[in-house]
């Protein structure tokens, strides 16, 4: 296996057609807690692929789940990360495509944790995929929403600042065509946390 990529939370390991993602252990834990908190980690992270890939959001398949190893197994998806593939020519249909999948994994409960344009690949036919659930979890929480959008407000416009606020309308336009129930809660949401942050 060649390792092609290391993190605080994982090991990345490309293995043919396969993407090995080994949960590191962490020294500063006693050895049973770090044991229960990797396994369990690990068994989240599968669930939500899963539950993700069954709604009809665009993910690496799960191969294989290795609790107690920490680690999970899964497709290898050939293409480039969106952050590199996004411009000012082709962003108006990506934004758009990347809110309706928000919106979906959140009108299904599912909070990513780590949304990035770094952690949205697209292949060769320019389909795009999510992934790294690593910091994941299930939540219907109007908070939680909010909170998981912010983070891909903030890292979208730090990276892709040329096309703010354009790209971000459209990404919001997207997520409330797929989550039209929680869409306004969410948005107001956002202003509220966003206010809390500026004035403490």
């Amino acid at each position: 296996m060649e390792l092609i990529a290391q993190g605080a939370e994982a090991k990345l390991f490309r293995q043919g057609k396969t993407l090995v993602k080994e949960r590191v252990s962490k020294e500063y834990r006693c050895r049973e807690l770090d044991r229960k908190i990797r396994r369990e980690r690990t068994a989240l992270e599968a669930n939500l692929l899963k539950k993700a890939k069954n709604i009809g959001v665009n993910v690496p398949n799960l191969i294989e789940t290795d609790k107690e190893g920490a680690k999970i197994t899964m497709e290898f998806i050939e293409g480039k990360r969106t952050k590199d593939a996004l411009n000012e020519k082709n962003f108006e249909k990506i934004c758009l495509e990347i809110g309706k999948n928000i919106g979906k994994l959140h009108s299904y409960g599912i909070i990513h944790g780590d949304l990035t344009t770094s952690n949205i690949l697209q292949d060769k036919k320019g389909k795009l995929f999510f992934i790294d659930f690593g910091l994941g979890f299930n939540g219907r929480k109007t908070e939680d929403r909010a909170v998981d959008l912010i983070v891909f407000k903030k890292t979208f416009e730090a990276t892709h600042h040329k096309l703010m606020p354009k790209g971000w309308e459209l990404i919001l336009e997207g997520y409330a065509k797929e989550n039209r129930e929680q869409a306004g809660l969410v948005l107001k949401q956002i202003e509220k946390v966003e206010k809390r942050g500026r004035y403490h």
